[in-house]
């Protein structure tokens, strides 16, 4: 079995800090960066680019002067981003740009030099299927809804150049609906209906509620699917064209290693492909990878030379966008990053990246773990008091927690859930060798079924649990009130930070109330998973 990279890196064990060699709990490591990066100046014209792009978002004093402040030198930046969702996404977008602003602030004091931060908008990605979605829990009652899936005409076009269909409407009428009960919900609900317009680009409407909600920040946002941005990216596009041989060995080198001592790539990398996208038909074509044919690639127009695709790039760098492996070394590149901070899953993947910082000549900078909430709102933190639960508690299964509400039946007792999960379990990880000798993503696809067949038991005992309650007389309100605080929580077993939208906790105490709490929780450089109760 895989072993976490990111306890391990977090924790500073050997294994994994000899493969990213940051310190992101420590606040001298982080010092080091910030003057590392004061060093550097953003490259020429990002200033200016930046400056046009704010001039189409909502207005903030904040966040023009942050912008001002990044021409000068010895400035620095802290930098997140995130794909561009609906309605922003899981509640997770929030909690990375609250942490961008806290740790701009602290840096900042810490060393006397200004320290801005930068949420870069992942708006080259192509994954409508991953962002068309939104989920949310109004007092108890889920809320969800998803816009129709892409034609083919539309499949991978970067979503810079879709636009929101009609159907967003339908879908804002949905929560307004579940949000007009609540203190702030018609505040919130015009809030989104402002920037999700039909016809509009989800990066352009997802831009424009985050920079509502942190105007008071001076939260820098940057879309790099602009004709500056791309022209500034083309130099480490033409290396990775370049040096396509050299990057595919090094990530081939680097995925070994990783697994030598116990972990996994997290991003499969193939090494016939390139890590920058070609858009064939144009900026707002569909984008492939090309894969390496010779001295040349493989693409949907036929062979291309590398000479005839480094023509294409410097006549319309558009025509090319980055992945995830290469889109770091071009926010360092264009940026004065003293730190960027991810989720788990992104610092995983920096492990595989100081390799190609090295080739590429660029300096890595501090990676950091951004804050990990479990934000409780005024009406489930009164719910949760009536049943004497903290909101630590609903981390377990509801069953477990039922436990405390009733007396079962014996054969509904603590040992319910291991028979009936154990041996699915157990024979799962007896195949793991085998599935993992045919594709070494099957190993993560065990984790994966898993935690799918666990969440299934806990559902189906939750189910005999009110069974019991209704065949034995007795009310189930008591259970229902625990789904519901555990559905707000702990949504399916999951961290609620990756299922729920920020716009029903925002609806119940106010965006600016919501923002400040998160921001002032940030504070911190841990991170474990903390309660925040704005």
């Amino acid at each position: 079995m895989a072993s976490d990279f990111f306890a391990q890196f977090i924790a500073g064990e050997a294994a994994a800090a000899t493969l990213l060699p940051s310190r992101p709990l420590d606040p001298e490591a982080w010092d080091a960066a910030a003057a590392r990066a004061a060093r550097r100046r953003p490259m020429q014209g990002v200033v200016e680019e930046l400056q046009r792009q704010a001039s189409a978002l909502p207005a903030s004093a904040a966040r023009t002067a942050a912008i001002a402040s990044l021409g000068r030198p010895g400035t620095t930046c802290i930098v997140t981003g995130q794909q561009v969702g609906i309605f922003l996404g899981p509640l997770y977008t929030l909690h990375k740009a609250a942490t961008a602003v806290a740790r701009a602030r602290w840096l900042g004091e810490r060393t006397g030099r200004p320290c801005i931060p930068v949420f870069w908008l992942q708006t080259e990605d192509h994954d409508w299927a991953e962002v068309a979605h939104f989920d949310g829990c109004v007092r108890g009652n889920w809320i969800s809804g998803r816009l129709p899936a892409e034609s083919s005409a539309q499949a991978r076009v970067s979503l810079a150049h879709r636009q929101l269909p009609p159907e967003i409407d339908v879908q804002l009428a949905t929560v307004s609906r579940a949000l007009a009960p609540l203190p702030h919900g018609t505040e919130v609900a015009a809030l989104l209906a402002r920037h999700y317009v039909a016809g509009r680009s989800p990066g352009t409407a997802f831009a424009g509620v985050l920079a509502e909600l942190f105007a008071d920040e001076g939260l820098v946002l940057l879309d790099p699917r602009t004709p500056i941005m791309a022209a500034r990216a083309a130099p480490l596009v033409r290396f990775a064209l370049e040096e396509r041989d050299a990057i595919g060995v090094l990530l081939e080198e680097r995925s070994a290693e990783l697994v030598r001592r116990g972990f996994h790539a997290q991003v499969p990398a193939r090494a016939d492909a390139s890590l920058a996208f070609f858009h064939p038909a144009g900026l707002e074509g569909p984008r492939f990878r090309p894969d390496r044919d010779g001295d040349g690639f493989c693409t949907p127009l036929g062979r291309v030379s590398l000479a005839e695709m480094c023509t294409r790039l410097a006549d319309d760098p558009l025509s090319f966008s980055t992945s995830a492996l290469l889109r770091p070394l071009v926010q360092d590149t264009l940026l004065p990053t003293a730190g960027y901070l991810g989720g788990p899953a992104e610092c995983a993947y920096f492990a595989q990246l100081p390799p190609l910082y090295k080739l590429a000549g660029v300096e890595l900078p501090m990676i950091g773990a951004r804050a990990r909430f479990r934000v409780v709102d005024p009406w489930t933190a009164r719910v949760l008091e009536r049943l004497r639960l903290s909101p630590e508690d609903t981390d377990q299964p509801v069953h477990a927690l039922a436990a405390r509400l009733h007396a079962w039946p014996e054969w509904m007792d603590g040992s319910l859930r291991e028979r009936l999960l154990g041996p699915i379990a157990r024979e799962l990880e007896a195949l793991r060798p085998d599935a993992a000798g045919l594709d070494p993503k099957l190993a993560r696809n065990v984790e994966k079924t898993k935690a799918h067949v666990a969440r299934g038991v806990d559902r189906f005992i939750g189910r005999l649990q009110r069974a019991v309650l209704a065949s034995s007389g007795e009310g189930t309100g008591a259970l229902e009130a625990l789904n519901q605080v555990t559905a707000a929580l702990h949504p399916g077993g999951r961290p609620q930070e990756r299922v729920h939208g920020f716009w029903a906790i925002a609806a119940e105490v106010g965006p600016r109330t919501l923002v400040s709490s998160l921001v002032a929780a940030a504070a911190s450089l841990s991170p474990d998973v903390r309660t925040v109760r704005p």
